[in-house]
């Protein structure tokens, strides 16, 4: 069998493998679309979905959103830089520490909190589009970059968390002075869909948002960075290897001070191959936790989601590298009517990227993200009420 194998002309054999991808690409992009969702069929659910035409539809990627590696090259080879138009704001928090809000200001009436993800904030393209569509669906926008995120200098050697939504409880309470008859509402994506998400579980009904979606979460951080360990991730691993490292050496005259005090080797820190490693020698150090699996248990949200009260909708795909669908809490709908799990079979990590043509592509994303805001936005309070959710788990 082998010998028959290796006896086939290389040509024939490419040409073989070409046509089975082609064959590939139009069946993921013309038939397996359909989105699954997961959510009680209540009055108020079947009303809301029925104005969310994105949300029960199809989602048909292009070709950089068929595979893992494609959207991954694109991302970093082939998608334009886009042009940031939004205004940065310096906050000074309590503690002295200080973080950035990028600002695409429209209805001051409307405002949403953006939370970006593990390697970037308002800098990145898709925080960009984000603050972008937002803006032009008639919101004012704002990106919360994380301390030390978003090319923002770290003012105390404080890193960030994004485990901890105290440093976003204090700009909550900023953007609610600054807009108090403001409707607030969140996109998180990634890593912000995780700390949004167990804000909420925290705060329940004193939770500020009016409704939240919910991006790619990771839900739980330990299963997903056990995942990660495979040889097929080998490109995700030395990326995010390589940006942690590169992020920490931006800011080691500030961090040094703090290298003692909580027994940090940096020379091991900065010879780490893998995330694992480098949230062994410098993260769990810094965030006084014993070891780097009982930090990703503290730090998910998987155990917050089910002290939810506010409307949320959580999107994944089937294809994420770094979150395994099979980690997507869709049980929970069965219990909690205010929360909408939505699964599309392609998209990648973060990019959901559908067809304009080879070079420029759309993010689809946020078609349904404003469909679920803008029902929320336009929905009286009374009948808001009926969306919320005492917890009962």
């Amino acid at each position: 069998m082998i010998k028959k194998l290796l006896s086939i002309p290389k040509w024939k054999f490419f040409a073989g493998a070409s046509f089975a991808l082609i064959g590939q690409h139009i069946y993921d992009c013309l038939y397996n679309t359909e989105i699954e969702v997961f959510y009680q069929n209540t009055t108020c659910n079947k009303d809301l979905l029925s104005k969310c035409p994105n949300i029960r539809g199809h989602f048909n990627p292009s070709i950089w959103s068929m595979n893992n590696i494609f959207g991954l090259f694109y991302v970093t080879l082939v998608e334009h830089q886009m042009v940031p138009l939004q205004k940065r704001e310096m906050v000074t928090l309590k503690d002295g520490g200080q973080v950035a809000l990028d600002w695409k200001i429209n209805d001051p009436k409307n405002v949403v909190l953006v939370l970006h993800g593990l390697t970037g904030g308002g800098d990145c393209n898709y925080i960009k589009d984000t603050l972008e569509r937002l803006y032009n669906a008639g919101y004012t926008a704002v990106c919360f970059n994380n301390r030390g995120v978003g090319f923002t200098k770290l003012s105390t050697p404080q890193y960030h968390n994004h485990g901890d939504p105290s440093d976003m409880m204090e700009i909550i309470d900023l953007i609610k002075q600054r807009y108090p008859e403001a409707t607030l509402q969140c996109v998180a994506i990634s890593i912000g869909a995780n700390l949004a998400a167990k804000y909420a579980g925290i705060t329940k009904e004193k939770c500020a948002f009016k409704s939240i979606v919910c991006i790619a979460n990771p839900f739980d951080l330990l299963a997903c960075f056990e995942n990660l360990d495979r040889w097929y991730n080998y490109l995700y691993i030395y990326y995010l290897t390589k940006h942690f490292k590169w992020l920490l050496n931006k800011h080691l005259d500030v961090m040094n001070a703090c290298f003692d005090e909580h027994n940090i080797d940096i020379k091991k820190v900065l010879e780490a191959k893998t995330p694992y490693e480098f949230d062994h020698y410098f993260t769990r150090q810094l965030q006084k936790f014993e070891s780097v699996e009982q930090m990703y248990r503290a730090n998910s949200s998987i155990n917050y989601i089910k002290d939810i009260t506010v409307p949320t909708l959580f999107i994944n795909t089937k294809n994420d590298p770094l979150i395994p669908w099979k980690f997507v809490p869709i049980q929970l709908h069965r219990h909690m009517p205010n929360l909408i799990f939505a699964l599309t079979q392609k998209g990648g990590h973060i990019e959901w990227y559908s067809e304009t043509n080879l070079v420029t592509v759309k993010r689809w994303i946020m078609d349904p993200t404003l469909d679920y805001l803008n029902y929320f936005r336009d929905l009286p309070i009374d009948k808001w009420q009926q969306y919320i959710q005492q917890p009962k788990i």
